[in-house]
Formats: structure tokens, sequence, C-alpha cells
């Protein structure tokens, strides 16, 4: 079986010809295989082609959802040539599908398959106690891997998610104000949290960006600078690595007044550490490490920071909400949001926005009560006068 490779815009796609019946006419089938260069086109055309020929597809009749959904996963699997996804996304993926998807829609035939069956599957989903926010994540899921089922395998004529509320998420109620972070802040003090703590409330850093900094390149006391080059990564199919920001992006940026003595104390207590231990330290020059100087694996480092936070009243507060707190506090205090896009990473002004809407929104409210007001006491003073 041969195919036609074209491309559209950025998009390649492969057409080729059904096999066919005496008296029958012909039939072709147009694939899409996504954005790539040309010769990994060719190759994922190779392999569909194979597929066909192999007479996997012969008979679509009988497939089921779980077949697409395992499809779908062999599909986005991140390879060391490949990576159409971080395998810490692959990774919460394949659980979703695992934990929330197959159970409920994996013997469903795609040939009766429909939009009722998903939305009992929801309800049968949230009923099991999984949150709003993590009930999206799974119809999020599901959409993006009836879509390939859809317009790369096929399998369906039309994707049965898009006739489906996704499911609404109520705004979790944080305590992100001036009075409640230096509670935490005052909870992490003498302890290996208090440096990791103060400096994520005064830079918004990711976790695995804080747990990649390294002394020699990312700490510029001089210039009181912080550069974020690395993320700390940990995921089943790797285990631990470094690998870039989220971004993609190498960003800089200012380090606080207030911060470098904390740093500086913090080194010196390390470096102490680093004498006991002598040859047995692994020294990878890491800020924020294990007492031996091996990496701080980050799913350990949210569980020690859970304890904290439980501590003093704050249950169900995240490391990840202190960021939200550093964005949420900065955009009160007039900061602008392209400014503060830049100093959390966000590839736009846009999902900053998105995210933070609410804040600017309150932020504009109040700018203008202030000047509605204030005209308005000059207007009546004028009138009295």
């Amino acid at each position: 079986m041969r195919g036609f490779l074209r491309k559209r815009g950025n998009v390649w796609y492969t057409t080729f010809d059904l096999p066919r019946l005496p008296n029958q006419p012909r039939l072709q089938k147009c694939i899409k295989l996504g954005t790539m260069s040309r010769a990994e086109a060719q190759e994922r055309e190779r392999r569909v082609l194979r597929r066909y020929d192999e007479g996997q597809w012969a008979d679509e009749s009988t497939k089921t959802v779980g077949d697409l959904l395992d499809a779908w996963l062999t599909y986005v699997t991140p390879t060391p040539k490949s990576q159409t996804i971080s395998p810490t996304t692959y990774q919460r993926y394949a659980s979703i599908v695992r934990l929330h998807l197959k159970p409920h829609l994996a013997e469903v035939a795609l040939r009766k398959f429909s939009s009722a069956d998903i939305t009992s599957a929801y309800a049968k989903v949230r009923a099991n106690g999984l949150s709003g926010q993590s009930c999206l994540h799974v119809h999020r899921v599901l959409h993006t891997a009836l879509e390939y089922g859809t317009k790369t395998l096929g399998w369906l004529r039309a994707n049965p998610a898009a006739a489906v509320r996704s499911p609404r998420v109520a705004k979790r109620a944080l305590a992100l104000d001036e009075q409640t972070i230096p509670m935490l802040l005052e909870a992490a003090k003498r302890t290996r949290f208090e440096c990791p703590v103060a400096l994520a409330a005064m830079t918004g850093l990711r976790r695995g960006e804080l747990l990649a900094l390294r002394w020699s390149k990312s700490i510029d006391f001089e210039r009181r600078r912080l550069i974020v080059s690395e993320s700390l990564e940990e995921t089943k199919i790797y285990g631990l690595r470094f690998k870039a920001p989220k971004s993609g992006k190498v960003r800089v940026l200012p380090l606080a007044d207030v911060a470098v003595p904390i740093l500086r104390s913090y080194r010196a207590r390390q470096d102490a550490e680093k004498r006991k231990l002598g040859l047995r330290y692994h020294d990878a020059d890491l800020v924020f490490c294990n007492p031996d100087g091996t990496p701080w694996p980050p799913d350990t480092f949210t569980k020690q920071f859970a304890q904290i936070a439980r501590f003093v009243g704050m249950k169900g507060f995240r490391f990840h909400d202190l960021r939200h707190a550093f964005a949420t506090l900065t955009l009160k205090n007039g900061t602008s949001v392209n400014e503060v896009s830049a100093l959390l990473g966000h590839s736009s002004p846009v999902i900053t926005l998105s995210t933070y809407a609410h804040v600017v929104e309150g932020v504009a409210r109040e700018a203008v009560n202030v000047l509605a007001n204030g005209l308005m006491a000059r207007a009546t003073g004028t009138q009295s006068a």
C-alpha cells in the first residue's frame, strides 16, 4: 500500500486507497499526521500504512473506547527522538486514562459511543470524590483522545465529547494575602524549608525551577538577580532529570535585597554540612537539595511542605499556591500584567490575564472607584462654594 504525502500549512497528511472488492467504487482515506519535519512525517506514514496492510484497521466496527485510548497513549508516548508531550504530562494522561476513563468506558463499542456515555462516566467519576478541577482534566484528556480517533485514525465520524459541557470548576478559596503568607514563613523557620519558601514567595518560581537552581550559574549576588535556566522533573519513565523551564526560555529575575542575607545564611549552613560529610557529599552545586547534596525529589518536597502548611492550619495549601500568591499580590500592588507575565515565565501575557482575570478586574474596579469618588468629591465641593 502506498500513500500520497502532502502538507497543508504546517500540518502533514497522507492519503491512500482502501482495499476494495470487485465492482466496488474506489475509496480513499486521509490521515492527519501532525506538525513535524518531512522525515518524521514519512516515518509516521510508514507506520500508518503498515497497520493497514496488517489488517489492524480492517474491521473498525469491533473497536472499543478502550482500544482508542490505548492507541492514543501509544501515539503520544514520549521517546528520546520524539516528544509530542513531556514525560510528566504523559504520566498524568496515562494515570487519568487508567483510573478514571477505562473503568467506565473501556468496553463501550465505538459504533455505539455517544455523548450520553460520556456524561454518565463523568457523573460516576464525580461521585467517586474527584474535584471539579480534576474532572475538567479528565474531560480534556478524553476530548483530545477522541479528536485523535476522529481526525487521525478515522475510527469515529465525529467527536462525541464536543457535545458535552466541560465540568464546572469552583474557585478554590486560598489564603493569598499579606497576613497568611508571613504565617507560613514563620512556620518554616529553622527548617529545611525556611529559604525555599521565602524565595518562592518573593519570586513566584515553580517547584521544579526552585529545585534546579545552582549556586554558580543561578544566583548572582553582585547584581542581585536570579537566572532561571533549568527545572527538575520526576517521572516514572526517566526518574529525576534536569530539563529546560516550562516556557523553554531562560529568564532573569530581580533578587530582592532582603533575599540576599537569607540565601547567604542558607549557603553557610549548607557549606558546614558539606564539610561534615566530606567525600560522602555529592556536590552538584544545587542550592536546594538533600542533606547529602543529591537532588531533592519534587514529590518528596511537596509532601514535606504539606506538613508545614497543615501545622499552621493551612491544610490543602500547595507549594504551587505560593506562586499564585506572588502573582496575586504583585498585581494588586499595581504591577502590570506584562511585567508579572515575564516574572512568572508565562509564554504570553494572555495566559497571565486568563489565570488572574479576577485579580486584574478587582484592581481596575478599585482604581475606577477611587477616581470616581475623587471627581465627585471635587464636584460637590465646587457646587457648595
